[in-house]
């Protein structure tokens, strides 16, 4: 995962961003990821700081081949764009979100209040820019009067609507989108025996860029509900599960019962506010069972210590792993880790 991507799953989770927040959750259609751009991600993921350059050339080479606008705007933007600045080639870096933006895109950027992203200040003295920004937000204003929360239902392989599955719940981080979701949370289980229902937010941070906003827990239920009401659910067999803030957000429903959940999978989850001792205490009784899974380099390594503290001292079944050498960001074999945690939170006693 990159870094920035990374310290943004709970950027928007803790600061005050102004959004504009769809009020429907809906559902959309079944769209894969294409396994060829799954690929190039994990080229790229591996190469991400060692070799900008390399990282460029492979960026445009897949440019010139996928014409989905939602890698296309992956490569122009979290790829291209920062890969450009950070070789000082801010000339390029712009005329890259040009690019984008004569496709469509808007961004998430900003100058004031934390500017983001950090090459906007070498941006800001090239001619063009100020008519750049203002056509960002026209166009991010624009985008976000039909932004909804919504959520996509992948069935598993060899689906029979007679049977009844497990479903696993997934938010992503302060923000994402669904096909991150995707990509990351795909293991032999979720594909062979879960239903798994990805979630996005309604507040546009920019073209598919989404965070979760005021009145989320209600939209989520909303989702919950349409999904057991349509899809042969295993009601005693939910998992909620997310990164960094969708791990928080996981935590809210579950350890609240918003959401009757059997178990949370948290992945370097940040710790939420307002949990008490009685929260925790009838969490257990419930039978709630949790695997938190971490990097031991985390920012958030002691927030989270705290949560397995936590989880301990009331009684609540965890499973708590740290991974050497890892920050806030999923571990190397994570699909071996989720199926291991999965395994660990559905075992009867």
């Amino acid at each position: 995962m990159k870094p920035i991507k990374s310290f943004l799953f709970i950027t928007f989770f803790l600061l005050n961003i102004h959004f504009t927040i769809g009020q429907d959750v809906i559902e959309l259609p079944f769209k894969p990821v294409d396994k060829d751009f799954i690929e190039l991600t994990k080229v790229l993921e591996k190469i991400d700081g060692s070799d900008d350059q390399k990282s460029i050339d492979l960026s445009l080479e897949a440019l010139s081949k996928f014409k989905d606008p939602e890698i296309r705007y992956y490569l122009m933007f979290w790829e291209l764009s920062f890969h450009y600045a950070k070789v000082k080639q801010f000339d390029k870096c712009f005329n890259i979100l040009q690019k984008g933006q004569e496709e469509g895109f808007c961004y998430f950027m900003q100058k004031e209040d934390n500017p983001f992203p950090e090459y906007i200040t070498a941006l800001e003295k090239l001619d063009g820019f100020d008519s750049f920004m203002k056509q960002n937000t026209i166009l991010k204003e624009a985008a976000a009067k039909t932004a909804k929360t919504e959520f996509m239902v992948q069935l598993p392989e060899n689906f029979n609507k007679n049977n009844k599955y497990p479903l696993m719940l997934i938010l992503h981080g302060g923000i994402g989108n669904i096909p991150d979701l995707q990509i990351n949370y795909n293991s032999t289980k979720l594909k062979y025996e879960f239903i798994v229902a990805y979630f996005q937010g309604s507040s546009l941070a920019g073209t598919f860029t989404r965070g979760f906003s005021n009145g989320w827990t209600g939209r989520i239920k909303n989702g919950y509900d349409q999904i057991i009401s349509k899809y042969p659910i295993d009601t005693t067999k939910i998992i909620l599960a997310g990164p960094s803030a969708g791990g928080a957000r996981s935590i809210i429903l579950g350890l609240n019962d918003m959401i009757p959940a059997k178990g949370l999978l948290l992945s370097f989850a940040v710790l939420p506010s307002g949990l008490d001792s009685t929260t925790y205490i009838n969490s257990a009784k419930r039978g709630l069972k949790i695997a938190l899974l971490c990097g031991e380099n985390d920012w958030a390594i002691k927030e989270q210590k705290e949560l397995g503290y936590n989880f301990d001292k009331y009684g609540i079944t965890n499973r708590f792993v740290v991974f050497p050498d890892k920050g806030h960001e999923y571990p190397d074999n994570w699909p071996y880790y989720l199926d291991t945690s999965i395994e660990f939170i559905l075992k009867e006693k």
